[in-house]
């Protein structure tokens, strides 16, 4: 596992996508993970 990591994300709700594939990310070794998103959603 990569020590970074960049998740891209096409929109942003909730929150629960990104929240969730950092916890999975940081589990497997991640030590910085950043999200990147395009658009929110209101």
């Amino acid at each position: 596992m990569p020590e970074n990591v960049i998740v891209l994300d096409d929109i942003y709700t909730s929150g629960a996508t990104l929240k969730e594939i950092c916890r999975v990310l940081k589990r497997g070794g991640a030590k910085k993970v950043i999200g990147v998103v395009i658009a929110l959603a209101q």
